[in-house]
Formats: C-alpha cells, sequence, structure tokens
C-alpha cells in the first residue's frame, strides 16, 4: 500500500519564522499594556481591559500555534510543557489565587517572555552562524523558558 504523506523533516524558513516572533513580540506588549492600564482603572473600566488583555493573550496564543506548526521541536516541548504544569495543579490552589498577585506576576512575566521572542527573533536574523552548536543549544534553552512562562501565564488567566 502506498503511503499518501511521507513524514519527512522540515527546514525551517528564517524570515517567516522572525515575522512570527515579532508578531508574538508585539502581541505580548500589547497585552502588557493594557493589564497595566488596568491597575488603575476604576471598576468597569478595568474589566474591560483585562478583556482586552484576554484578548490580546488569545491572539499571542494563535500566533504561538503557527510558530509551533514550522518548528516542531517547540511544539514538542510546549507539549510536555503544558501537560507538566496542568498535572501539577490542583483544584483548590487555582480557587485560591487572588487577581491581584496574579496581575503583579503577570507583568513580571510578559517582558521576560517578550526577551525571549526578541532573542529567537536575533537567532533567526543571523544569516551566517559561526557559532552553530551554541546557537542550537540557546535555541533549545530559549524554547524551555518560553513554555515554562507560558505555561505559567495560562494558569493564571
Amino acid at each position: 500500500m502506498k503511503k499518501i504523506f511521507s513524514r519527512r523533516t522540515q527546514t525551517i524558513d528564517p524570515t517567516h519564522m522572525l515575522t512570527l516572533h515579532q508578531e508574538a513580540a508585539e502581541q505580548l506588549e500589547l497585552m502588557r499594556t493594557a493589564v497595566d492600564a488596568s491597575e488603575h482603572a476604576s471598576d468597569s473600566i478595568c474589566d474591560t481591559l483585562t478583556s482586552i488583555a484576554e484578548d490580546h493573550w488569545e491572539a499571542y496564543l494563535d500566533v504561538l500555534h503557527m510558530i509551533c506548526l514550522h518548528d516542531e521541536t517547540f511544539a514538542t516541548v510546549m507539549k510536555t510543557q503544558v501537560l507538566t504544569k496542568q498535572a501539577a495543579n490542583d483544584p483548590l490552589a487555582t480557587e485560591q489565587r487572588q487577581s491581584y498577585s496574579n496581575r503583579l506576576l503577570v507583568l513580571s512575566l510578559l517582558p521576560a517572555l517578550t526577551q525571549r521572542h526578541r532573542r529567537f527573533c536575533y537567532f533567526y536574523g543571523l544569516r551566517i552562524n559561526p557559532m552553530g552548536d551554541y546557537i542550537k543549544e540557546s535555541i533549545a534553552t530559549e524554547r524551555e523558558h518560553i513554555a515554562e512562562m507560558i505555561a505559567m501565564v495560562q494558569n493564571m488567566i
């Protein structure tokens, strides 16, 4: 019987990945702005800004999905991190979370996530890589760090 689809490794288009990581960083910056503004807003405006921040998080996850479609290693790391974090969460701990502390932690994690995506932009922007092994090792580490931070933010939202 003939196979219709063959599973072969795909090369990553650096220009396309650069664009996707830039879009992810922009969505995170917009979300950070909305979360920061909601800290200083009144009740109804705070709810609206929180909704806007959640919309930016959803847009970020859409971009992240596109990144995972093109980078299978990143998708594998994301799946293992998300499954590990979900298994570690118990329902009683999630009910006891306070929104104020969550907001502060999200405000702290968003710049770190943005910086990680900017590092990917830097790595994909390198056309000549004399330190190829170092870059491959750095990219693997960055993938793991991004996956851990995304799992933390996702659990708080």
